[in-house]
């Protein structure tokens, strides 16, 4: 324990000499300048006195704090990273360790010490067998009394560790039970199910479950970038290039035509350049799109029954698309032209 910087800056900021305050414990000034510079430290029996003299208590003087804030969280673990570089892991577990036993209620820290005990295996060059072992073990059990904790803030990072540390030693059904306190939609937890799922060869249901969070994440990804087209103050090139993108990610999605064309309608609408607006309405009509959108086969085979699966009709499909076309004041206007009614007749018949 190296309490003198401490000592030193409670000193001056009381405005006292080294002289001044050994006077008060009964010390000499070299005594209080050995405890300033770390060469020795004040008898216990001294404590209290020193932290009264100080203006403080022994808690602020020893610099005990039951409560880690998070900058200083990661400052230790910037720390204990820079030091497993420079002085290698031993050095690092050793000092890992101090800060642990220092802050025994941080689950914060203990739950980034998990992870640094993990990271101390990596290299091969890094600790002998028995090191390995015993680092696993301690990131396991920091990862528990983190679990046991039942703090909000980390029992859903800390489950998926968990489980992992359960797939890794191949004990599945432990593995199981911890994803399935997770959320119903698990976004971090998907690439664990499917470790899961391949260790017990069900390779079906991770196809499934992988082809699912595929179909989810593109969809989510074209909602915001039609958010992007419609909103955004974007200047007219950048606008092009975002709907290209997203022609580029109907084609992974869909078999075939996707509401591109509609898009692109609206945008060259609201940007009063009519003759294009109407072409890419007409495409998008003639295409036929947005009233049956097939799922890609290679990419959604494993979904497309559940995908087309659809309790909507054709008619109401089409009825839905064209309330949405009529909302727009631009896509309403050219929908007034005889040329657009004929094809609107046409594609509501079909």
């Amino acid at each position: 324990m190296n309490i003198g910087n401490r000592i030193a800056e409670l000193r001056k900021a009381k405005g006292m000499t080294q002289e001044q305050l050994g006077f008060q414990l009964g010390v000499s000034a070299a005594a209080v300048s050995k405890w300033e510079t770390a060469v020795s430290y004040p008898d216990i029996t001294l404590l209290c006195p020193l932290a009264r003299a100080l203006g403080t208590n022994t808690d602020t003087l020893l610099e005990y704090e039951e409560e880690l804030p998070r900058e200083k969280a990661v400052e230790y673990t910037v720390r204990i990273v820079k030091m497993k570089q420079e002085l290698g892991a031993k050095v690092a577990e050793e000092e890992l360790e101090r800060i642990l036993c220092r802050y025994p209620n941080s689950m914060e820290f203990k739950f980034q010490a998990a992870a640094l005990f993990t990271t101390f295996g990596l290299q091969e060059d890094q600790g002998t067998e028995e090191d390995r072992h015993r680092w696993e073990e301690r990131k396991k059990e920091l990862l528990h009394e983190v679990y046991e904790s039942k703090d909000a803030n980390y029992l859903r990072p800390v489950t998926a560790a968990m489980a992992a540390a359960e797939l890794q030693d191949g004990r599945l059904d432990e593995a199981e039970q911890l994803l399935r306190e997770l959320p119903d939609v698990p976004e971090d937890a998907t690439a664990l199910w499917v470790q899961l799922y391949l260790k017990r060869e069900e390779t079906e249901k991770a196809l499934e479950l992988l082809q699912k969070r595929v179909w989810v994440l593109l969809c989510q990804a074209g909602a915001c970038l039609t958010i992007m087209i419609e909103k955004m103050p974007f200047e007219w090139n950048e606008i092009l290039e975002i709907c290209s993108y997203y022609e580029k990610l109907e084609e992974i999605l869909y078999d075939g035509a996707g509401n591109s064309s509609l898009v692109l309608a609206a945008v060259y609408g609201r940007a009063g350049k009519e003759q294009e607006a109407e072409e890419y309405l007409k495409a998008y009509l003639e295409s036929q799109a947005g009233w049956r959108l097939d799922p890609n086969p290679l990419l959604f085979s494993c979904m497309l029954e559940k995908i087309n699966r659809d309790p909507i009709s054709e008619k109401e499909r089409k009825e839905m698309m064209l309330r949405g076309i009529a909302a727009d004041e631009n896509l309403s206007k050219l929908c007034e032209k005889e040329e657009i009614k004929e094809i609107l007749q046409r594609w509501m018949k079909k």
